[in-house]
């Protein structure tokens, strides 16, 4: 399960990272499609029609690409509060103590052997004494 889980994780983070990669590239072609646009006004020329049809083009895959990064970043939040309130309605279901119930238990323990090893020297002097009063 927590193998499956795992797995699920990595698709989510690989996707998420391929969809920004993908961004990027092209945020970077409209930059340089804005630049060329730019050069090319300031020397007089317009765009060809299938310059303004790349450029449409361009501006709407980045778009798309950047809702398709929001879903998949809200998908991946939703999966990790599910994955996460399944985990522990598991674990209770379960009785596994938390980390911090655990905790409590071993500074329990703990002070309970440093109370053992006071009684214990104690009980060691009392018995000293008795027999050297014997």
């Amino acid at each position: 399960m927590a193998d499956i889980l795992d797995k699920a994780v990595r698709i989510g983070l690989g996707l998420e990272k391929k969809a920004k990669e993908a961004l990027q590239e092209l945020e970077a072609a409209g930059k340089a499609a804005t630049d060329e646009r730019t050069a090319a006004g300031t020397q007089g020329q317009g765009l060809t029609a299938k310059q303004v049809v790349e450029n449409k083009v361009v501006e709407d895959a980045v778009k798309v690409l950047k809702d398709l990064l929001e879903a998949i970043t809200s998908g991946k939040e939703r999966f990790e509060k599910e994955a996460q309130a399944t985990s522990e309605r598991v674990m209770e279901k379960l009785n596994v103590p938390t980390r911090t119930e655990v905790d409590v238990i071993k500074e329990m323990a703990r002070i309970s052997r440093e109370k053992t090893d006071l009684l214990e020297r104690r009980v060691e002097e009392l018995e000293r004494r008795f027999s050297e009063g014997r």
